[in-house]
């Protein structure tokens, strides 16, 4: 995996410095520059990134939602660590929520929904793969399942789903020696049954495609 380490905020101007300061933050520890378990000292973050501390304190409660941070009341915020607990328990709730996911979008499209955000990210995706760009495959990968959800069109499973990607965007990036190329195509078949409006067919495809990424994911991690 190639990473390169962002020690400055850098985005597009009409961004808040505190949502500058948080996009930055999320992909350096994703890409390792903040090791697991290590402290995030909101002085020595500020100075790395030229900001106040005050953009620091608002992007760490974001990260922490998403599972990328873990606070302990006066202490100070510490990149979170991945157990084979943590990956066993965010399988188990894709399998839940994406099945249904898919399922929804499936019946979604049959009643007249634009399949265009799937396409999109997919588009994307294969751009991230042809570059070799690994987080921005794992970034790409995850807007897929999130395009998914935006498709079914159901605001409760679209904030349930915000607490799953960023751990689903870091965990792929960490498992890139996998396959991403066979996951793309699997992303092609989940857009197929999806697009023909086949809910059931699509619910069981993509439990299949969570399910197959469970066993690898351990064990590269084991490996670690």
């Amino acid at each position: 995996m190639v990473s390169e380490i962002e020690p400055r905020t850098v985005a597009a101007p009409e961004e808040s410095l505190a949502s500058q300061t948080y996009r930055t933050l999320r992909r350096n520890i994703i890409l390792g520059h903040y090791p697991q378990g290590s402290r995030l000292v909101e002085a020595a973050l500020a100075t790395e990134l030229h900001v106040s501390r005050l953009p620091i304190r608002e992007a760490v409660p974001q990260l922490e939602n998403e599972g990328l941070v873990r606070t302990l009341p006066r202490r100070s915020a510490r990149v979170a660590e991945w157990t084979s607990a943590d990956v066993t328990e965010l399988y188990d709730a894709r399998l839940s929520l994406e099945t249904l996911a898919a399922r929804l979008a499936a019946r979604a499209i049959t009643d007249g929904a634009s399949i265009r955000p799937l396409l999109d990210a997919i588009d994307a995706e294969h751009h991230a793969l042809k570059t070799q760009d690994w987080l921005a495959a794992a970034e790409t990968s995850t807007q897929v399942h999130e395009a998914i959800v935006t498709i079914g069109g159901s605001a409760l499973l679209t904030s349930l789903m915000r607490g799953i990607t960023g751990r689903l965007t870091w965990l792929s990036y960490l498992t890139s020696d996998r396959d991403e190329s066979h996951q793309s195509v699997e992303h092609h078949t989940l857009l197929d049954a999806i697009s023909t409006g086949n809910d059931r067919l699509a619910e069981s495809i993509m439990f299949a495609h969570i399910e197959r990424g469970r066993a690898p994911s351990l064990a590269i991690l084991a490996g670690a």
